[in-house]
This record gives structure tokens, C-alpha cells and sequence, in this order.
């Protein structure tokens, strides 16, 4: 053993140095230590070459750090660090263990015999023993150690504080063993954990948070059947481009193809292959010096270009490992440049229209486009109709609206949809649902404009004279420049489409029912006019996207990418905690209920107020509809009687029900005064339904080119 013996001054009285014992048998290592230390003043390196001399001298010397290598003849080690561990004097002291040949396998041994990390030979000093230097001695500290990383934090802690510092103020998610490190490091910070009653009731929640506020939704879950519980909602979010981040747990690297219990590993499940089809980034972290970088990958992932959902999955010793924060300077940010021929281009061609149409997507939902899309309109006096995911983003009120084109839509929108020469669409993806079953008359007489941030999107469904690959709201900003320089004059004067129609429907005679489009009228005469609706996948869609009169950008809220059922209650969830000052409904079917209820226990878990409306006829009522429609033949589906007041009652809801016109009324004054969810069972009439269209003959190709026959003819005419 010896004693490195400094060659500058001591340092100053009341500061002891920082003391190292290094242990190997490699006497040129011992020598490399000792050069790269030789006259740094703050550290007193003591040097043994086996483990038995370094056992007696940390009993007598008292080290802040023992870096020893793992094989040596005699005693190897880890066991020399179980002893020291295990000896009640010396079990404070950090110990790092290397070796040359250092694996997965020799690390979680280290670990296990309670070194603070194992690391593989050659190892730098400086890295070693930069951030464990004692902070009095900071004011002198040298050139070596300055380049030396920031102190090390728990992997689950530095996730937590990247997501604080993103902005994220709500985690939604179940816990489990894998995942429970970061629910351990939440603990510590202010963001709300709202622990739901299934991982996909999670994903919901957090769609409707990013639908939104726009911002970033994250779930954490376990791996295993908790990662593919969240699979339907990561699915949706994916279809419907809603920045989403899912951290899943994962087992031990270590134990990674063994056969343990929840293996989600490419050796398992296979969790990140399964992912990897349905979001922007699917990875592994694969070890925690990766991990802050992979974190912040994610996130910017999921908020760029057209937003979705990212996965990260956290192996459990990366998430308990110690990980040195890196300082992160810059940023990337990229300028969207539309060209200016090509907007003065597009501003002619709706300037000079005879029957233009703008039909705005749910792209144009976020931000400053809403606004832009008004400015443009109103400038061009250019009529609007928004696809079923963006109701809402033009005012339906609004002189120039002419409704929702597509499913549930209205008959204004498409009967103006026959005539129009010029089209724009902005922020779609011009699916079947958006386009009234692919209509012909989209691909416009004279122009077909196609705006959207991805470019995919572009030319799927339809072949677009001009495709702009662009933000709505860089497009619609640029656009409403080019409106003044376009003399007033040249301006068309047209006239106004018309209010937005609305099928009539008659009331219900049945006893005890109501009609859909009665209750929908009643909810939004008794709600206030911001109210956010969440809406489900059924036959009430059809209602509330036809009924409900909406004037604001964000109040209406459907995830017709992927149309799962059971979506509205957690997007009600999410949605009421983005926006705590406003009125939030979800409306969904008995069938939908009858899927993810027991989030109804979340919202009451949280006490968090929202109204679910459940439309209640006791079947699956748009798939024996439909069924009906395509096949001439009406089969059961029933729910069979559902006592959906008497279910939520059991899950800590107030309730209601209501089967007949008038009886909403009566319930302003509950709503007003109940602190917690409220679920009024709606009992509907089944006999009321809305006209609709197959879907599946409208997708034939003979179909289609049956309808651009008549058009063209129809031209020729």
C-alpha cells in the first residue's frame, strides 16, 4: 500500500481532502491513477494491490470512495464488497467495482453486493471522481474536474424533472413493479397522478388532455399486460394525431429472455415491435447514459410536424440507476416557408371562383389557425364545412358555415358540396368519413387545393391540382396577407350559403323514450355555451355531430381515426382537467358505457366533475343499423337492460334518469350543486334514426365511377 504524497500546498485548514483507496493488482493501472492525480491538492489517493490489505486499511483510513477491480487472486471484489457493506462502520462508504471484461451480468452483481456502479476498464478518473467531490472544495476546483458531468440523480427522478420542465402537469396511468420507479420519483414533484381504472381509460384521458390544451399527454404503465392494455388508446391517438407520451416499465435488462413474469424485452413480448407500427417513435432505453437524450427525443418527437403518440420503455435498472443530467444548449426549430407564387396562386383562384368551399380538418383545431380560418373566409367570402373531427373550428353560427360534410354531417354541406368549382382542404386526410364516403364532387371542376403538415397525406384519396405541404396556420396566416393585395374590385360578391341545415327528425311517441336529437337540443339548452363535449363512437354519434350547435374550436371532441367505443369518459376525464373552469359532457351509448365505466370511479377517486350522458336503447345500435343497411337483414345485438344509474350509483356517482322530453330541466340545479361526476342514463327511442349512407358500397370501385360518370355528365349537360 502506499500514499500519494500532494505536490501543491495543502488545502486550506478545516478541509479534509477527498480520500480514494484504489485496489488492483494491475501495478500500470495503479501507476496511471497515480499520474493523472499527481498535484491535485483536493484528492488523497491511497493505492492497494489486493483486497485483503484494502479491507484492513478501510477500517483505519475511512476513504469516501473505494474503486476496486473485481478479479484479483485471493479474495475477488464483490466479495471484499459485501464485507465492507456489511460492517456497520464502513457501510457508508461508495464503492465502484471494475473490470475489464465487464457484462450486464458482472454489473448486477456489483450492484447486488451494494456497490454504487459497476464500471469497465479502462475507466477516466476524472468521470469517476468529479461528481462525488465535496462541494466545499468547489471554489478551486481544476480543469479536470471542471469538464467533469453534473452529480448524478436517480434515472426515474431526472424523467420526472424533464417532464416538469416540458410543462407536463398531469401523468395518467396504473401503477405495477416495473413502472413504480417513476411513481416513486412523482411523489416528490407537483404534477397531478391520476391513477385510472384501466391503462386504456389512460390513454383516453390523456387524449382528451392533448385534444385539448394542445399540449403533452403522458400515461405511465407497467409492462406486460399493461402496456397492452394501452394499446387501443396509443392506436387512436396515433390515427387521430394527438401528441402523446407512453412510458412503460420493463423487467430488469438482465432478466431479459429468461421466462420472467411480464418480459416485454425483444426477447418477451416484443412490446416495442408491437408499438412501433402505430406511433412516431417506439425505442427501448437501452442504458441510462441514454436516457435523458431519448427522454427529450420523445418529447420534441411527439409535439413536431404532425403530433402523435412516442413510447419509451424503461427497463427497471435504468429507471434505479444514477444518470448524470447533461447540460442541453440550442435548440432546432424549423421555419415553414410557403411560396409566395404559389399563395398568390391559390389567392386567384378562390378570388375568382363562382362556388368555392373551404373544408377545414381537424388540423386546422390548434393554435392561431381557428382564427386565421375566420380571417381567410370572411376576407374571401369563401363558405366553410369542417370534417367531423373539427367541428367546432368555424362557428357554426357563422354566415358563411354551411355545416359538417361526412358522417353524421349536414345536408347544407353537402348539397353545396354539388356545385362548388374551387376546393380547398385544409388539415385532413380526405378519408371516408371527412369526404360524405369519398364524394366525387371534392375533386372540384377547377381546382382541388390540398393543405396538410404531412405529407402522406397528400394525393391518398384524391389527386389535388395544387398540394402544399404546410401547417393550416402558416397557410391561412400567409393567405390572409395576400387578401389585400388583391384589388377590391376583383373580389367576388356571392352570396351567402344559408344557414347551416339540419335533418328534421320527429319527436318520439313511444312511452318512456325520448328522441335522440330531443335530448341533444335539451343537453346543450341546459349546459353552458363553452361546454366541451366528448363524444363516443355509436349511433349518438351521428346525433351530436347533426344536433349540437357548435361555436368553439375546442368543444368538440371525437377520435374518428381508429372509432373505438368507450373513448368519451376518459377524454371527458382528460379533457375536464386541461380545462378546470369549464363544463365538460360526455356523450356515449349503453354499449360504450358498458366498456370502460369504471372510469366513472376515477372522476370520483379524483372528484372531478363531469356529466356523462349515456343514450341508452339497449342494443349495439349503429352495427344492427348498419347491419341492416347493407345486408337488408336486422340481427340482435343487445346490450340487454343495462341499469346504468344503478352502476354508477355502485361506482360513487350521482345519478339520474330521464325518458321523456322536458326532464333535463329539472336537473340545472344538480349540476350546479354536485361536486363530483353526475351520469344521467337518457333513455332513447331505437326507432329514431339518422339517414345514412353504406359505407361499404360507397367504397366499391364501381360505385365510385358510376358517381364521376354523372358528374361529368352532368357537365357536358
Amino acid at each position: 500500500m502506499s500514499v500519494l504524497q500532494p505536490h501543491e500546498p495543502p488545502p486550506a485548514a478545516g478541509l479534509r481532502p477527498f480520500r480514494v483507496l484504489v485496489v488492483d493488482d494491475d501495478e500500470l493501472q495503479l501507476r496511471a491513477m497515480q499520474r493523472v492525480l499527481r498535484g491535485d491538492h483536493r484528492i488523497e489517493l491511497v493505492v492497494a494491490d489486493n483486497a485483503i490489505d484494502a479491507l484492513l486499511q478501510v477500517g483505519t483510513i475511512k476513504p469516501d470512495l473505494v474503486v476496486m477491480d473485481i478479479f484479483m487472486p485471493g479474495l475477488d471484489g464483490i466479495e471484499a464488497c459485501r464485507r465492507i457493506k456489511a460492517n456497520p462502520d464502513t457501510r457508508d462508504i461508495q464503492i465502484i467495482l471494475a473490470s475489464a471484461s465487464m457484462t450486464p451480468d458482472l454489473e448486477a452483481a456489483a450492484h447486488s453486493a451494494g456497490a454504487r456502479e459497476g464500471v469497465a476498464k479502462p475507466y477516466e478518473v476524472p468521470i469517476l471522481l468529479g461528481p462525488l467531490l465535496d462541494a466545499a472544495t468547489a471554489s478551486t476546483v481544476a480543469p479536470l474536474i471542471e469538464a467533469a458531468p453534473t452529480p448524478t440523480t436517480r434515472g426515474a427522478d431526472l424523467i420526472v424533472a424533464m417532464l416538469a420542465e416540458a410543462g407536463v402537469d398531469t401523468v395518467f396511468g396504473l401503477p405495477g413493479g416495473a413502472i413504480s420507479p417513476i411513481h416513486d420519483a412523482l411523489l416528490d414533484t407537483h404534477i397531478r397522478v391520476i391513477t385510472t381504472r384501466h391503462e386504456s381509460g389512460a390513454m383516453f384521458a390523456a387524449a382528451g388532455y392533448a385534444h385539448t390544451t394542445g399540449r403533452l399527454g403522458v400515461v405511465a404503465v407497467t409492462s406486460g399486460p399493461g402496456a397492452l392494455n394501452a394499446m387501443t388508446g396509443l392506436a387512436s391517438a396515433w390515427c387521430d394525431g394527438l401528441p402523446l407520451l407512453l412510458l412503460v416499465g420493463e423487467v430488469p435488462r438482465l432478466a431479459h429472455g429468461k421466462g420472467v413474469l411480464q418480459d416485454g424485452s425483444s426477447h418477451g413480448l416484443q412490446i416495442v415491435e408491437m408499438m412501433r407500427h402505430v406511433t412516431k417513435l417506439a425505442v427501448e432505453v437501452p442504458r441510462p447514459s441514454a436516457l435523458p437524450h431519448l427522454v427529450r427525443r420523445a418529447i420534441a418527437t411527439a409535439l413536431s410536424g404532425r403530433r402523435g403518440p412516442v413510447v419509451l420503455t424503461l427497463p427497471l435498472d435504468v429507471t434505479t440507476a444514477q444518470v448524470a443530467a447533461p447540460r442541453i444548449g440550442g435548440a432546432i426549430t424549423l421555419g415553414e416557408i410557403v411560396s409566395p407564387a404559389t399563395l398568390d396562386e391559390i389567392a386567384d383562384l378562390l378570388v375568382g371562383a363562382e362556388h368555392p368551399l373551404i373544408l377545414a380538418g381537424s388540423g386546422t383545431r390548434g393554435g392561431t389557425a381557428p382564427v386565421r380560418l375566420r380571417a381567410v373566409a370572411e376576407r374571401f367570402n369563401c363558405p366553410v364545412a369542417t370534417t367531423p373531427k373539427a367541428k367546432g373550428v368555424f362557428p357554426e353560427d357563422h354566415p358563411l358555415a354551411v355545416g359538417v360534410l361526412g358522417l353524421g354531417g349536414h345536408t347544407s354541406a353537402r348539397d353545396y358540396l354539388r356545385h362548388v368549382d374551387v376546393v380547398l382542404a385544409i388539415g385532413t386526410s380526405l378519408g371516408d368519413m371527412a369526404t360524405d364516403m369519398f364524394s366525387p364532387y371534392l375533386q372540384a371542376t377547377r381546382a382541388m387545393i390540398h393543405v396538410d403538415i404531412d405529407a402522406r397525406q397528400i394525393g391518398k384519396s384524391y389527386s389535388p391540382t395544387h398540394a402544399v405541404v404546410a401547417s393550416a396556420s402558416a397557410f391561412l396566416g400567409g393567405l390572409v396577407d395576400r387578401i389585400d393585395a388583391v384589388p377590391a374590385a376583383m373580389r367576388s360578391i356571392r352570396e351567402l350559403p344559408g344557414p347551416v341545415v339540419r335533418h328534421a327528425l320527429p319527436s318520439s311517441t313511444t312511452p318512456g323514450r325520448i328522441a335522440p336529437q330531443d335530448a341533444i337540443r335539451e343537453i346543450q339548452a341546459l349546459l353552458p355555451p363553452d361546454t366541451i363535449y366528448t363524444v363516443d363512437s355509436g349511433e349518438h354519434f351521428l346525433f351530436a355531430t347533426q344536433y349540437l350547435e357548435t361555436t368553439h374550436p375546442d368543444a368538440f371532441v371525437v377520435m374518428t381515426g381508429l372509432g373505438s367505443m368507450g373513448q368519451s369518459i376518459g377524454a371527458a376525464i382528460g379533457s375536464q382537467l386541461g380545462h378546470p373552469q369549464r363544463t365538460v359532457a360526455a356523450i356515449c351509448g349503453d354499449g360504450c358505457f358498458a366498456m370502460n365505466a369504471f372510469e366513472v370511479a376515477t372522476a370520483v377517486a379524483e372528484r372531478i366533475p363531469i356529466i356523462v350522458f349515456v343514450f341508452n336503447d339497449q342494443r349495439l345500435g349503429m352495427v344492427e343499423n348498419g347491419h341492416q343497411t347493407v345486408y337488408g337483414r336486422h340481427p340482435d345485438f343487445p346490450t340487454n337492460p343495462l341499469d346504468v344509474c344503478l352502476v354508477a350509483r355502485g361506482l360513487g356517482a350521482t345519478t339520474l334518469r330521464i325518458d321523456g322530453v322536458g326532464q333535463l330541466a329539472h336537473a340545472a340545479e344538480l349540476i350546479r350543486t354536485t361536486p363530483g361526476p353526475i351520469v344521467i342514463d337518457v333513455q332513447i327511442d331505437p326507432t329514431i334514426t339518422m339517414p345514412k349512407r353504406d359505407r361499404v358500397a360507397a367504397m366499391t370501385p364501381g360505385a365510385a365511377r358510376a358517381r364521376t360518370r354523372s358528374i361529368k355528365l352532368k357537365l357536358v349537360n
